[in-house]
């Protein structure tokens, strides 16, 4: 209720016990990845299974507005989730939306005002000063280490001394946004008298201190603003002895902190059940979801992401395009340039008489106002159901749900500037439309004799998944249209459709005596499209129990002990979730391989008739407990072992193909769980309840189908986490030359390793090693909730510790000296002369070694987020009577206020494999909100 997002996965975040959250982007609509006790597969779905009113759910979870929600219950054990099957084996999330209660009709109204801003600030970069002379430095050091110049020549070579084609300022395209005479921007001096005697430790060099900046503009100011956010809900329910009804509307309006991102959504819901006879009950639930998507390239290293953009573009570099004006004493002026296409400040796409070096031929302030990438999305979802009572004991129910949900994209490329200006414009239309149907039928038999209390359920169920797929592209547009009729020639187009099954028989039993023993068992069958005829068919089953300790007789002395219950379950389950939906299959691709007009194709991957199930093998053992009607609490030790994983076994490659899929792997997870509720404050007008939860799990691959995969950053092990770091082990800078330095083992006449380790400046002979894991020790939340006389206040913290991050950008921006390229304030503390002591490696353009990817830029992941502060003031019923109003609430929150962590700019919640990207930055929101209740 008080995190102010679109999608529900952002609130799971450090709320529950288990549960790991990444902080999702802040692109406006966006959603969060959540994984449920740890790793399950190396190569299938570790996603949870999302139940929405008791159905499986596969549309959009975005796409529920979280006001229809009433409660979120995370199944985390075998024992709770193997009832849901295949999709269940990572955990399930169920989701109850809201129902009419009988009474009155209801009518609810909340409406909220958001300013979104960047919850984690930008990387601290070097100004244009700074930029200018590190620049200057790293070429000068490639002219004497690359080149094999004399320090004097290169420095003057370097400083475009005689040669100003060879200078710095023509390697940075020619961009020079200061005005100095004759351009004598670089000034470098020896103390020795004789110049050519000039060397690292007897000479230095300066920015001409008559130099004066002809521009300064900011290209975060141009692409970034402070977003706004609205949204309203509607809801009236109410109901009688027989029928009850829940109707809700809602509309919400986000726009991004990056101009040009904005999301659109209108939800609709409606919930009816009815007890048509005393035998005979039924229900509809439907809603849909409406969302339009204004986005771009939100990740990796492409020009048209405004976050690698504006990180990486060096600070000399201006938006508008200059005029430079000769002052007549060997300086000069600036002053904008026109458009006279458009009477407006032109803008510098990098190209000549300049060019600059980074992302030439673009500009963002420009493009992304002309460019259109977006989709629109319409969710669509119906549930109902019957519910048979007969023979006094037993209950027949039927259940059928469908989802349908189809996506319409576009992304186009403007004609006259950009990636696409070349083709004079590109425009690509894709539609996907799935379509989800599910149906089970349950029969229940429910006895009470005495002290024993039996339930048991039969059931089954079957679902249907088919998504159809079509896009097509076209060049050649004279107008701004992204209309496919406006561009002039076909590029490429296709279609496919993919289908997907599972049939399943499941059972269950329950039996409690005295609400003290409790036992359960379940069994299921599933049956996968995915795997052949012949080995789809897997059987699942699990065993649970409890024992309420507190009901016991000897513990009636322990009064302080209100509640305690000690529980067991084990449980094995099945995962299907391979990449494609046709795992048994040869594939072929049939793209761009015609032979005159017949049709090319070749095999892209092999077949196997022998792919099963990966099984998950949980097993859970804890305790619940109340002690002093004040603290409540629950304890869990788990373990998830899976075994059959689904993994792409390398082929030679004589054969054509890369790998194919094979049951050949097992991994294991091992953790504890805790969750207390403390009641701080209960007997007084103010009162204080503190809630913690806290996680800590421990991954270990147990079986490989080949001594060692390296993935990435990772190398996968017998005995390693499927996380764990295999990189480079940085050794510092060698204090002599400033050589960035790697450590090896030494080995012996044998070639075995001795166990001591030697140091490197050749990257190629660095060794590799284990240097840490992306997985935290432990992980959670934690939150303060006072109250006082209708005022209350929550304040909510998540947190990480321990665990590592390799930060993609931070290494990016600590370049040599790359031309264009921005450079991290860290920078300034490169070696420089001899006996100089630091980490960071001398600056030099185009040297490799200082930028190998290694153990240098990987980081302590930990931190704390303030999360959430919500402040709210229930104004008293003798006011709101008055004017009609039954309850009125007044509130203001924030969200993502403040993170703690130990590297400015870096977000460590971004990614579960700890490898950064230059993604969408989370955001931070202050919300100012009222709620009616008439």
């Amino acid at each position: 209720e008080k995190i102010q997002s679109a999608s529900v996965t952002k609130a799971l975040e450090g709320s529950a016990p288990g549960v790991q959250v990444t902080g999702g982007n802040g692109q406006p609509g966006a959603g969060a990845s959540v994984r449920i006790r740890g790793i399950s597969s190396i190569n299938s779905s570790n996603a949870p299974l999302y139940v929405v009113d008791g159905m499986p759910f596969d549309g959009d979870v975005n796409s529920i507005n979280t006001e229809d929600m009433e409660s979120i219950t995370v199944l985390k054990d075998a024992s709770s989730s193997a009832l849901y099957g295949a999709r269940g084996a990572n955990g399930v999330i169920m989701i109850t939306t809201k129902k009419g209660k009988t009474g009155d009709s209801k009518i609810n109204f909340k409406s909220t005002f958001s300013l979104v801003d960047r919850s984690i600030p930008e990387y601290d970069r070097v100004d244009a000063a700074n930029y200018m002379g590190l620049m200057y430095e790293g070429w000068r050091n490639a002219l004497i280490f690359k080149n094999g110049q004399a320090f004097n020549v290169a420095s003057n070579n370097a400083a475009g001394l005689g040669n100003p084609a060879n200078g710095i300022i023509a390697k940075l395209g020619n961009y020079n946004p200061y005005s100095v005479a004759n351009n004598n921007l670089i000034q470098w001096s020896t103390t020795d008298a004789n110049p050519a005697n000039a060397n690292f430790a007897n000479s230095s060099y300066k920015l001409n201190p008559n130099a004066k900046l002809l521009w300064n503009e900011d290209w975060q100011k141009e692409l970034f603003h402070v977003g706004k956010r609205t949204e309203n809900q509607l809801n009236i329910s109410g109901g009688n002895e027989k029928t009850d009804y829940y109707f809700s509307f809602g509309y919400l309006n986000e726009e991004g902190l990056a101009k040009n991102t904005n999301f659109d959504r209108f939800t609709a819901r409606i919930n009816a059940n009815s007890q048509v006879k005393s035998w005979l009950k039924v229900g509809l639930n439907m809603s849909a979801g409406l969302t339009k998507t204004d986005n771009f390239l939100a990740e990796g290293t492409y020009t048209t992401n405004p976050f690698y953009y504006t990180r990486m573009m060096g600070p000399i570099y201006p938006i508008h395009k200059y005029n430079r004006i000769d002052n007549g004493d060997g300086t000069f002026s600036a002053e904008v340039a026109i458009d006279p296409s458009t009477g407006e400040a032109a803008y510098d796409f990098g190209l000549a008489p300049t060019k600059r070096p980074y992302a030439g031929n673009s500009n963002l302030a420009s493009t992304l106002k002309r460019d259109k990438r977006g989709f629109s999305r319409d969710d669509f979802s119906g549930k109902t159901y019957a519910e048979i009572k007969f023979l006094k004991d037993f209950t027949f129910r039927i259940n059928a749900g469908g989802d349908i949900s189809q996506t319409a994209g576009t992304t186009y490329q403007n004609f006259l500037y950009g990636d696409a200006a070349n083709v004079s414009g590109r425009s690509t239309k894709n539609n996907t439309r799935n379509f989800t149907t599910t149906i089970n039928q349950q029969l229940n038999y429910v006895k009470v004799m005495g002290d024993h209390s039996i339930d048991v359920m039969v059931g089954h169920e079957s679902y249907d998944f088919i998504s159809k797929y079509l896009t097509a592209t076209r060049i050649g547009f004279g107008l701004p249209s992204d209309e496919l009729s406006f561009g002039a020639t076909g590029e490429a187009s296709s279609s496919q459709t993919d289908r997907y099954k599972i049939e399943g028989y499941l059972s269950r039993f329950n039996y409690d005596y005295k609400d003290k023993y409790y036992f359960s068992a379940s069994f299921r069958r599933d049956g996968s499209s995915r795997f052949y005829k012949d080995s789809r068919w897997g059987n699942f089953w699990s065993l649970g129990g409890s024992w309420r300790i507190s009901e016991e007789d000897f513990m009636k002395e322990y009064t302080f002990i209100n509640t305690m219950k000690l529980k067991a379950s084990y449980g094995e389950q099945g995962n299907d979730g391979i990449s494609t939906y046709f795992g048994w299959q040869e594939l072929y691709t049939i793209d761009d391989y015609n032979n005159n007009n017949s049709n090319g194709a070749w095999l892209s991957s092999l077949g196997n008739k022998d792919l099963q199930w990966e099984v998950n093998k949980n097993f859970n053992v804890g305790i619940e407990f109340k002690i002093f009607n004040r603290l409540t609490g629950e304890v869990n030790y788990f373990t998830k072992k899976s075994d059959n994983l689904l993994m792409d076994v390398p082929l030679p490659q004589s054969t054509g193909i890369g790998a194919r899929t094979q049951n050949v792997g097992s991994l294991e997870n091992k953790g504890f769980e805790l969750q207390a509720n403390i009641g701080i404050l209960r007997d007084t007008d103010l009162k204080w309840d503190f809630d913690f939860n806290i996680t800590t799990f421990k991954n270990e691959i147990t079986k490989l189908p080949q001594k060692e995969i390296i993935n990435g950053t990772k190398k996968y092990m017998v005995g390693k986490s499927v996380y764990d770091f295999w990189l480079r082990d940085y050794a510092g800078v060698d204090p002599a030359n400033g050589d960035a330095l790697y450590f090896y083992d030494e080995v012996d006449v044998n070639g075995v390793p001795t166990g001591n380790k030697l140091t490197t400046n050749d990257r190629n002979k660095a060794g590799f090693y284990y240097v840490g894991s992306a997985i935290p020790d432990f992980f959670g939340g934690f939150s303060n909730n006072f109250s006082y006389k209708g005022v209350e206040l929550s304040i909510f913290f998540t947190y990480s510790i321990g665990g590592k991050m390799y930060d993609n950008a931070y290494a990016a921006l600590m370049h040599p000296g790359t031309f264009g390229t921005a450079w991290h304030t860290d920078i300034k503390d490169r070696w420089q002369k001899p006996g100089d002591i630091t980490d960071v490696p001398r600056l030099q353009n185009g040297n490799t070694n200082i930028t190998a990817q290694s153990s240098r830029f990987l980081f302590d992941a930990s931190y704390l987020l303030l999360k959430n502060i919500t402040l709210s003031y229930n104004i008293p019923a003798n006011y709101t009577k008055v004017v009609g109003v039954d309850n009125l609430k007044v509130f203001v929150s924030g969200d993502n206020l403040k993170l703690f962590n130990k590297n400015k700019g870096m977000d460590p919640q971004q990614s579960f494999t700890g490898v950064s990207d230059y993604t969408y930055v989370p955001n931070k929101t202050i919300t100012f909100g009222l709620n009616l209740q008439f």
